[in-house]
């Protein structure tokens, strides 16, 4: 007698071995027997004919760590078939936390981030320990491995300062950083293109990365640039790793910019020097050509620095307002700026807080601009103080060929970069990105059924054995006995990414059955209501 019979299904195992027919039989939570044909009694036979049966997917690079505490049901993640999620990345966590700097962390989060809940930090927990603790007190509609933000421990210890750390500020953030890792944080994460991480020194990076390795703990980075200086920022993630010793893992990989389209050849060339020189380097990619980010990083990081109250008063006082066009302008001359990478044809307005400029969601920034015959500069200045700086944009600035280049290769993990959102209720304000309700499925349903970029066993191991590898993860990401039986269900033939730039706010399709620990939580593609998720 078993708990769980799955009979009749097409089995991708995650390890990228050749799909096969065979049954699972689970008990307690863990796969117990796979054969060709299992006869034995069950509480539950589920009936997988036509369908494919495989590993829960895996998220390396998530944004959930707020959001589950909105609604922990993290519809938009599990009804993808994803069972597990890597939270606490870009640098961005909800811990640790100090009292001293928490206006400052607040400021961080809700301006270069749709964290959610960044209002309520500080209530309930402080230490990563009281976070963890917070969130298993929670029923969880997902699994969690939980980073150590940079921008929140440097927060935590300096504000949002851009000096140099003091020895003693550094002595701090190494303590703080052992202290999290030993709590159970799964490794440290970078954003080191948002305020106030793109002020540390990489000397500063590879002093925290050393408290990393001797803690056999992960560096994830958003690396210090994706567009006009991305190859001296790869060469800056490489050594940190080096002079460290630490396990690196560079987030959402791409060429940014039109300048940098066609350059694969050289962006692989340094990633596999230096994996040939031992570097444990791995890096993952979501499958969109925009990134979503906020307006402000079209203005200079001084103008951000001191949170938002600091930056409606620059942008409000004329001759500043004027002091920041004119160093825009010397930055767009030089070729420096984000406008060098995406003009205001090819950037979108995803989300705003205030009723009256809602309209403007899904919007492109010139469209707006042309229609009120306002000069955009002027217009974004405007919209900013308008929200103080809490504008977020979706950025198209990348080349499809790219992206179908990078996914190809055998080393590409698969991502979303995305927090768990929903149709309804708070998460579904705004117009996010796609990639938060279809990242998954959008592999499966364009690149593998429809543009043959892959085979379905290669994708299913870049979701799923390839990232639990990375994680340590020893009991997911592969289909065997004694394995946790997180197991995702789909039609391969219907399984398709539904959500668009345009109405983002639609569940994928295709995904029948996600199954957590032995229970199933998706069931014909609607939600049961169990909870089955914890901290890894």
């Amino acid at each position: 007698m078993v708990d769980l019979l799955i009979k009749n299904g097409k089995l991708v195992d995650g390890t990228g071995a050749p799909a096969v027919m065979m049954d699972i039989a689970v008990s307690d939570g863990k796969i117990v027997e796979m054969a060709a044909s299992l006869d034995m009694e069950s509480d539950q036979v589920i009936d997988a004919t036509g369908l494919v049966v495989c590993p829960g997917f895996i998220d390396i690079h998530s944004h959930t760590d707020a959001t589950i505490i909105i609604n922990s049901r993290a519809e938009s993640k599990i009804r993808q078939g994803v069972t597990t999620e890597v939270v606490g990345n870009c640098g961005m966590s909800a811990a640790p936390l100090t009292k001293k700097f928490l206006p400052d962390l607040k400021d961080h989060l809700t301006i270069n981030s749709d964290f959610g809940a960044a209002a309520d930090l500080g209530k309930d927990w402080h230490s990563f320990q009281e976070y963890i603790d917070h969130l298993n007190a929670l029923p969880l509609g997902i699994n969690m491995m939980p980073l150590v933000g940079f921008g929140t421990l440097r927060s935590a210890v300096m504000g949002h300062k851009s000096d140099v750390p003091t020895p003693e500020e550094m002595a701090e953030m190494e303590e703080l950083l052992a202290e999290s890792l030993d709590a159970g944080a799964a490794g440290l994460s970078t954003g080191l293109e948002y305020v106030p991480e793109s002020f540390a020194k990489t000397e500063e990076l590879i002093q925290l990365c050393k408290v990393v390795a001797r803690k056999d703990k992960l560096y994830a980075t958003h690396m210090r640039s994706e567009a006009q200086t991305l190859f001296p920022a790869v060469e800056e993630a490489i050594r940190t790793a080096e002079e460290s010793g630490c396990r690196l893992q560079i987030s959402h990989l791409k060429l940014g910019g039109e300048f940098n389209w066609g350059k694969t050849e050289q962006l692989f060339k340094l990633l596999e020097d230096a994996v040939d020189r031992g570097v444990p380097l791995s890096w993952d990619q979501y499958p969109y050509t925009a990134w979503g980010t906020g307006l402000v990083d079209y203005i200079p990081p001084w103008v951000t620095k001191e949170g938002q109250e600091k930056l409606v008063e620059f942008l409000s006082d004329p001759e500043t307002r004027k002091k920041i066009r004119a160093e825009i302008d010397v930055e767009i001359e030089k070729g420096d700026h984000a406008y060098n990478t995406a003009s205001w044809e090819n950037v979108q307005i995803a989300m705003v807080r205030s009723k009256e400029n809602k309209h403007m969601m899904g919007r492109r920034i010139a469209d707006i601009a042309k229609e009120r015959g306002e000069d955009p500069f002027e217009f974004i200045f405007d919209l900013l103080i308008a929200e103080n700086g809490m504008v977020k944009t979706l950025v198209f600035c990348m080349a499809e060929t790219d992206i179908m280049t990078i996914l190809q290769h055998p080393q590409t993990i698969i991502s979303s970069d995305a927090r768990a959102v929903a149709t309804y209720g708070e998460l579904s304000k705004g117009s996010p990105h796609p990639r938060y309700y279809g990242a998954f499925p959008r592999i499966l349903g364009k690149y593998v059924r429809e543009e043959k970029l892959m085979t379905l066993e290669c994708a299913i191991k870049k979701m799923t054995s390839m990232p639990a590898k990375i994680m340590g993860l020893e009991t997911r990401g592969t289909l065997a006995p004694g394995m946790v039986a997180d197991i995702t269900i789909f039609n391969p033939d219907t399984i398709i990414d539904m959500a668009s730039f345009e109405t983002p706010h639609q569940y994928s399709r295709g995904i029948e059955k996600v199954i957590m620990a032995g229970t199933v939580v998706i069931d014909q593609g609607e939600h049961t209501g169990k909870m089955m998720g914890h901290i890894i």
